[in-house]
């Protein structure tokens, strides 16, 4: 990261330059604005989703632990006039998938002198722009790695990449292997070309529904970019619409285009975080942000660092939680899509 530069009053406008500018700067304070402003990260809508819904998890092994059935637990039988049938039999039908809470962090250091500095003369106190930016950084890591493929990482958060995978990336989800078990393989969609327009949405989200038995997604995730081609589709036919003797007054405007936008009445919508060229299929019955109830984004206080030989303090902000889908065939992740509209990238994402 460049280092950060002072500027120097600037000169020009009212102000002059030479003997004159340099005493005016001697003994005048600058008028600045007392806040920040930030420059840099994105909107996070999916994440902000999940968190607005999520779960409790407390202790415990495998914090996350849920039975699932991969087959029948009875059989069917034709019968006759006699009405024989075969005794029941006891199938194999369940076992565990089990998630463990991963565990965020951010560190905020508090330097001592900091505090007799900014005693009197502060604008805009450090240590809670500092703080502030902890809580948006922990947020920006968390929704970037709901895209990621986390699966060589166990550390790292239980993304979309890896609970709609079919075994292509991530051989196995919750500790149960893919590897012949189709049942708990999502759907893996590459290739998919050209279809940000109503009717590729529309034969999409039907194989979506098929290969889910019949249950259909509650809505879409998509990249802006490719997003806005989709949208666009939409405006082509765009109508409006006066009636005999209607007027426009000075507070009527016209709107064009849509915030969001449905297929099949299935919402999809854009979210920065996702790439360029990949959707995601959701289906919010099966999948859920776990968030500890110990660990809900909360701060440890400052501790002094005086034993490091250091007049300082350092606080952590702590989160554990995974995300954790309980039918991976419940949804898509859906790659290979072409006819972006732009190729802007916008802030960077925060690493994590």
């Amino acid at each position: 990261m460049p280092a950060l530069t002072t500027n120097a009053p600037l000169t020009g406008g009212i102000v002059p330059t030479g003997v004159t500018g340099n005493q005016l700067n001697a003994i005048t304070r600058r008028a600045v604005i007392p806040s920040v402003f930030v420059q840099l990260y994105k909107s996070h809508p999916l994440l902000s989703l999940l968190l607005s819904n999520a779960q409790r998890a407390r202790g415990g092994l495998s914090q996350i632990t849920f039975p699932v059935q991969s087959t029948n637990f009875n059989n069917f039988s034709w019968s006759n006039f006699v009405g024989n049938f075969n005794m029941p039999a006891e199938n194999a039908a369940l076992t565990n998938a089990q998630f463990n809470l991963k565990i965020g962090l951010v560190p905020i250091g508090f330097f001592g002198m900091e505090a007799i500095i900014q005693s009197s003369e502060v604008i805009v106190p450090k240590l809670r722009a500092v703080t502030s930016d902890a809580a948006v950084v922990i947020k920006q890591a968390l929704a970037s790695n709901l895209y990621a493929n986390n699966f060589a990482n166990t550390d790292k958060l239980d993304s979309l990449y890896q609970a709609y995978d079919d075994g292509t990336n991530a051989s196995s989800y919750g500790g149960l292997t893919r590897t012949g078990q189709d049942w708990w393989k999502g759907q893996y969609i590459s290739n998919a070309g050209a279809i940000s327009n109503r009717q590729g949405m529309a034969v999409m989200l039907t194989r979506i529904m098929a290969g889910c038995g019949g249950e259909v997604p509650d809505y879409m995730v998509m990249n802006p970019a490719d997003w806005a081609t989709l949208m666009s589709d939409f405006m082509n036919y765009e109508m409006y619409q006066t009636a005999p003797r209607l007027k426009y007054g000075k507070d009527d405007s016209v709107n064009a285009g849509f915030r969001a936008v449905r297929v099949l009445d299935t919402p999809i919508f854009p979210d920065p975080f996702c790439p360029r060229g990949e959707a995601y299929a959701i289906n919010s019955r099966y999948l859920a942000m776990y968030l500890s109830e110990y660990a809900p984004f909360v701060f440890s206080g400052f501790e002094s660092t005086l034993p490091l030989g250091q007049i300082a303090s350092v606080g952590v902000i702590i989160v554990a939680l995974n995300m954790v889908c309980s039918k991976p065939m419940s949804g898509a992740h859906i790659t290979g899509i072409t006819g972006a509209s732009f190729s802007v990238t916008g802030p960077a994402t925060v690493s994590g």
